[in-house]
């Protein structure tokens, strides 16, 4: 069981009345799963209220019923509203007062005020536990009731690797047509440990010391410093994993981007307060793109990250591993770049 934050500007009513709520991407609910802990923040000019807590009860589906007024959010989640109570954002800051923790109260404050522009916002377990706590001392019950009732002239289906494969026409193509299909389609992976990703992910990670999947948190548009969400991020005792995701070749991704991404997830997860575990020994910085025999900006890469590195390499072994992945048959496969 985990938490999350999802952000809307002015739909908390509409998600809060059908149990449902919805996302324009496959990625952003992908990694979310039954029984986790849901907050919706609606952050707007008005109010900056915080909703829950919630209870997933069904995982990715896509529904192209109504709900949103002039806006589609097929990627979609149901919730239980039962025990839905209200606070506003500062409630969170006065439960930091009470407890003496007005740290963690004001990070939590502007990791949400910060990323109001994403769907959704991995939480760890002491932030979630603390907005949990928030809403059970403060919280209001909200007066928007439950009904239900949205018109049903659509059929609804579930987001699986089948799912995906279909969508992006993978029996046919090479690539993904978005980066987040790839995203997710990886995330619907890693919860099953028979399936072949799963077990070439797990191999890659175990070149590195204590480093498996078997030990770890997987989250997904995770952030490390008070914005810029990194794809994937797998974390567990000695290892901060994390997953740059591009679904074209390399040459079709500006240098300086990379290099951008290079640094802030090299850097902010120095620090990150997010990261609990103090005794984290190395960072090791995964570029997953399409592959391609006779791309040169690898060796480009390996220089900028480690000239990039030469600056911290004193606090922590951080690595740079380039990954390609290829499609054969509707499956996706990955393997390492010598």
């Amino acid at each position: 069981m985990r938490y999350h934050i999802l952000t809307t500007v002015k739909f908390a009513n509409e998600c809060i009345e059908n149990g449902i709520y919805g996302a324009t991407n496959s990625n952003w609910l992908a990694n979310i799963e039954f029984g986790d802990f849901v907050f919706i923040s609606q952050f707007n000019y008005k109010s900056q209220n915080i909703y829950g807590p919630f209870k997933v009860a069904e995982t990715l589906f896509y529904d192209k019923n109504i709900i949103y007024p002039n806006q589609k959010y097929y990627y979609r989640i149901k919730l239980d509203p039962s025990k839905v109570k209200v606070i506003d954002e500062t409630d969170l800051y006065l439960n930091g007062i009470k407890n003496e923790n007005i740290d963690l109260a004001y990070y939590i404050i502007n990791l949400i005020q910060q990323n109001k522009h994403l769907h959704s916002i991995s939480l760890v377990e002491q932030e979630g536990k603390f907005i949990l706590e928030t809403i059970e001392k403060l919280g209001n019950k909200t007066k928007i009731e439950s009904v239900n009732n949205h018109s049903l002239d659509f059929e609804t289906h579930k987001v699986d690797t089948n799912f995906l494969i279909a969508k992006n026409k993978l029996f046919k193509k090479l690539s993904f047509s978005s980066e987040s299909d790839l995203e997710a389609f990886i995330l619907l992976n890693l919860k099953n440990e028979n399936s072949i990703l799963y077990k070439q992910i797990d191999k890659i990670l175990n070149e590195f010391q204590k480093n498996y999947l078997g030990n770890s948190i997987t989250y997904n548009q995770f952030i490390f410093g008070n914005a810029y969400p990194a794809d994937i991020v797998i974390i567990n005792k000695e290892n901060i994993n994390i997953f740059e995701l591009k679904k074209d070749i390399l040459d079709q991704n500006p240098l300086s981007i990379l290099r951008k991404e290079m640094k802030k997830y090299c850097y902010y997860s120095l620090f990150s307060r997010r990261i609990q575990n103090k005794d984290i020994k190395r960072m090791n910085f995964f570029l997953l793109t399409l592959k391609d025999a006779n791309n040169k900006t690898k060796k480009d890469l390996y220089r900028e990250f480690s000239n990039i590195n030469n600056f911290v390499s004193n606090l922590r072994e951080n690595n740079f591993i380039i990954l390609e992945y290829y499609i054969d048959n509707g499956r996706l496969f990955i393997k390492k770049v010598n």
